[in-house]
C-alpha cells in the first residue's frame, strides 16, 4: 500500500491546522503509558510513524507471545508491557518486551488458578491493558487481582479485590489508570447475587471504583457504584475552569468523581429514546472523548449517545446536554476518536460512522472490511482503524469518507487483532492475540 506525496502533504497540513480535542505534549511522544495513550484520547504526537506497512514493508520485528491475549501494549522508553493468558486462562502472565528489537526481557507468572472462570470469546482472560508510571507497571486480571511490578520484573505488591462475577460469563476487561499517587481500577461486576455456588457474599469483588496507593497497594478510597457488570476504563478530564474530573462510562450512564477522594462530582443517566432496561443502552465500555467544553459518551449497545457539557455538578439535567441522539446499528466495543469538528466511531460489525460534534448528526456511514474492536489512533493527520482480521484502514479526516491507504498484518483470521495500537518513539505497536508487531522506519 502506497500513499501519494500530495496525500501525505495534505495530512501534514491537516495536522497543523486542525483544531484537535487533545494536544499531546511533545515530551510524551516517547511514552504511551496506558490504554489509548497520554490523555486517553488516542492522539499521538509523532511525525515519524510510517503510514504504510506490511509483512515486508516497515516491519521492524515481530515477536511471538507466550499464551494469548487482547490487552493493548503500553510503552515507556524502550520497554513495552502487555499481558497474556495460558490455555483456558489458567495462567496469567505479565510481559516486558524491548522496543528496539522485540526481545522478551522478562515474563512473570502473575497467577495460576485451576478455575479461571468464563470469558466471552471476544474477550478472553488477558484483555485489560497494563499501565505504567515509568517506575512500576500495573496489570489487572479480574479475580486474580491487580499486580504491581518494578521495571525489572520484581513483584512489588498484589491486591485481590474478590471474585468478579458476570451473569453471562463475559469476564473482565477494564484497564487500571495511574493518577498521581494512585492506581485506580473499575470493579464493576454483577456482585454477590451472581457468585458461583458455595461462596459467601463477602467473597464477591466490590461493585465499585477503587483507588489504591500505587506504592503499597493499600486501598485509599472506594466509590460504590452497584451498576452491574461493566468494562469501561476511567479517564481524567480537566474542565475549562481547571477542575479535574475522573470520568467513567458505565452500565447506567456516565459518572465523574474527584480523583483524590472518590467523591461523586456529577452523573448523567443514560435515559430517553433508545434506552431499554434489558440488554440495550446499558453498557458503557467505550471510553468517552472530549474537546475543550464537551464530553461525548456512547452507550456501548444501540442507545443514547450524549454530548455532556463539562463543569456540571450533581445529576446532569437535560439542559446541560449539548445534544443527545440515538446510536443505532450494532454494539460499540471500540472507543471513538475526535478530529476537528467530527467524531469517528466504528462498531463490532465494521460500520464506521462520522458524527458532527455540533449537533450529533451523522455525516456519513461506511462499511469497513472487518470488525472494529480495537480503538483507533490519530497519527500524522490520519486516523488508523485496526480491524479484527489484521487490516488497518488509513483514513483522511473530513466531511466525506476518504480512505488513503490499507495495510495488512497476520493471516487474516477473524477476531485476531482486537487490541488497540500504541505509538511511541517513532514506532507503531500492533498486537494480535499471539504476536506483537513493531512498525517503523529502519535507522
Amino acid at each position: 500500500m502506497r500513499l501519494s506525496r500530495s496525500t501525505l502533504c495534505l495530512g501534514v497540513s491537516v495536522l497543523i491546522t486542525s483544531c484537535v480535542a487533545l494536544a499531546v505534549p511533545a515530551a510524551a511522544a516517547a511514552n504511551w503509558p496506558n490504554w489509548r495513550g497520554p490523555g486517553g484520547q488516542g492522539h499521538a504526537d509523532d511525525a515519524r510513524v510510517p503510514l504504510t506497512w506490511g509483512e515486508s514493508e516497515h516491519l521492524l520485528w515481530r515477536t511471538p507471545l507466550p499464551g494469548r491475549g487482547n490487552s493493548s501494549p503500553v510503552v515507556w522508553g524502550d520497554r513495552v508491557f502487555l499481558t497474556a493468558a495460558g490455555a483456558g486462562g489458567r495462567e496469567r502472565y505479565v510481559l516486558c518486551v524491548r522496543a528496539g528489537d522485540g526481545k522478551v526481557l522478562w515474563q512473570r507468572l502473575a497467577a495460576r488458578t485451576p478455575d479461571p472462570g468464563q470469558a466471552h470469546a471476544w474477550n478472553g482472560h488477558a484483555s485489560a491493558s497494563c499501565t505504567t508510571d515509568g517506575k512500576h507497571v500495573y496489570a489487572f486480571f479480574g479475580t486474580p487481582g491487580l499486580f504491581c511490578y518494578d521495571l525489572a520484573g520484581r513483584l512489588v505488591w498484589k491486591h485481590t479485590f474478590g471474585i468478579f462475577t458476570s451473569e453471562r460469563g463475559w469476564g473482565t476487561a477494564a484497564s487500571p489508570l495511574v493518577y498521581e499517587g494512585l492506581v485506580i481500577q473499575n470493579c464493576d461486576n454483577d456482585g454477590p447475587l451472581a457468585l458461583p455456588r458455595g461462596h459467601r457474599p463477602d467473597e464477591a469483588a466490590p461493585m465499585a471504583l477503587v483507588a489504591l496507593d500505587k506504592l503499597t497497594g493499600k486501598v485509599r478510597w472506594s466509590a460504590r457504584r452497584d451498576q452491574g457488570r461493566g468494562f469501561g476504563t476511567p479517564v481524567v478530564v480537566t474542565t475549562a475552569r481547571g477542575r479535574t474530573d475522573l470520568v467513567l462510562n458505565g452500565p447506567h450512564g456516565v459518572w465523574a468523581y474527584d480523583p483524590q477522594s472518590g467523591k461523586e462530582i456529577w452523573h448523567s443517566d443514560r435515559h430517553g429514546e433508545g434506552d431499554q432496561e434489558s440488554n440495550t443502552g446499558r453498557f458503557g465500555e467505550p471510553m468517552p472523548v472530549h474537546n475543550a467544553d464537551t464530553l461525548f459518551a456512547q452507550s456501548g449497545r444501540p442507545g443514547p449517545f450524549q454530548a455532556i457539557l463539562l463543569g456540571a455538578t450533581g445529576a446532569v439535567p437535560a439542559s446541560a446536554l449539548r445534544w443527545q441522539v440515538v446510536r443505532r446499528g450494532h454494539r460499540d466495543i471500540a472507543s471513538p476518536i475526535i478530529w476537528g469538528d467530527a467524531l469517528y466511531a466504528a462498531d463490532n460489525k465494521g460500520m464506521l460512522t462520522c458524527y458532527d460534534l455540533r449537533n450529533g448528526k451523522v455525516v456519513y456511514e461506511v462499511r469497513l472490511p472487518g470488525k472494529a474492536v480495537a480503538s483507533p489512533v490519530a497519527v500524522r493527520g490520519h486516523l488508523l482503524f485496526i480491524l479484527d482480521n489484521g487490516i488497518t484502514i488509513v483514513l483522511q479526516p473530513g466531511r466525506r469518507f476518504h480512505e488513503v491507504g490499507r495495510n495488512k498484518l497476520g493471516e487474516g483470521d477473524p477476531l485476531d487483532f482486537l487490541a488497540s495500537p500504541a505509538v511511541a518513539g517513532g514506532r507503531l505497536f500492533l498486537r494480535s492475540r499471539s504476536v506483537l508487531y513493531c512498525v517503523g522506519q529502519k535507522e
